[in-house]
């Protein structure tokens, strides 16, 4: 199966970097910031890049009506919404024609390598763009819910791999989203998608490996709110020390 490289064009942020502008001893917003870097009207689809730098971002906007048994299916053809020529409602129509497979199965494998890493496609109906793109305080909560979405997501996923023994870092840099919002901006039906990483990489690339005959294996992650536990067996993150792995987990590099 082949994978795409990912290029070592990352920069390490600081929370302080990440969170906040400080402008004369001010808090500079996501409005006041996106207007005097652009000096004109934002699509959302500007708003969530710079919400996201470190991703390759889409957004789609449209009537996504996929039902939970379906995009919890490990050949849900997920990888459809990244293509960019896709749009929101493309996998309204799927249904399985088979049982579910395991993730495993070599038509899963070779459907989610069709995903880069650092991806995000972000799903919304048009009630959503329409409001963000014309009440910038409204745009601007909606991003900081989605961030702070994110950086919970990303916090126990991490901590996990760091638990079963994985390298966190390489397991953040690994991940791309599909993240579905409702009217008001609010995360629902989601798909996190990544691979385990080595370190057996040069300045140029990182090497996905697997533990299964030295195969790559893609890991397919759904989750609808609240967020569901991200592994199959629960047992082996039932006592996982997240103060003590923490430090492990932050900063992140991103890309830029």
């Amino acid at each position: 199966m082949s994978i795409n490289p990912v290029h070592n064009n990352f920069v390490f942020l600081s929370e302080s970097d990440k969170a906040q502008s400080i402008d004369n001893g001010k808090v500079t917003s996501f409005s006041q910031i996106f207007a005097e870097a652009c000096n004109e009207e934002m699509t959302v689809q500007d708003m969530f890049q710079a919400a996201f730098p470190g991703n390759n971002l889409q957004t789609k906007v449209g009537n996504c009506n996929v039902s939970w048994e379906c995009w919890d299916r490990n050949d849900f053809p997920i990888w459809e919404y990244f293509k960019k020529d896709t749009t929101a409602e493309c996998m309204n129509n799927w249904r399985p024609t088979r049982p579910d497979p395991p993730q495993s199965d070599p038509g899963v494998q070779k459907g989610l390598s069709q995903i880069d890493y650092g991806e995000m496609v972000i799903l919304m109906p048009a009630k959503l763009q329409a409001k963000m793109e014309s009440a910038p305080e409204f745009a601007e909560e909606v991003l900081k819910k989605v961030q702070k979405w994110k950086e919970d997501y990303d916090k126990e996923d991490n901590a996990i791999a760091a638990s079963l023994g994985y390298d966190p870092e390489l397991n953040q840099i690994s991940k791309s989203y599909c993240i579905q919002l409702d009217e008001d901006g609010n995360v629902g039906d989601h798909t996190v998608v990544g691979g385990g990483l080595d370190d057996k990489h040069s300045e140029k690339e990182i090497v996905i490996i697997s533990t299964d005959d030295d195969k790559p294996l893609i890991i397919k992650k759904t989750g609808k709110k609240p967020i569901i536990s991200m592994v199959d067996t629960a047992a082996e993150i039932e006592q996982i020390d997240f103060e003590s792995i923490a430090p492990n987990l932050m900063p992140f590099p991103r890309k830029i």
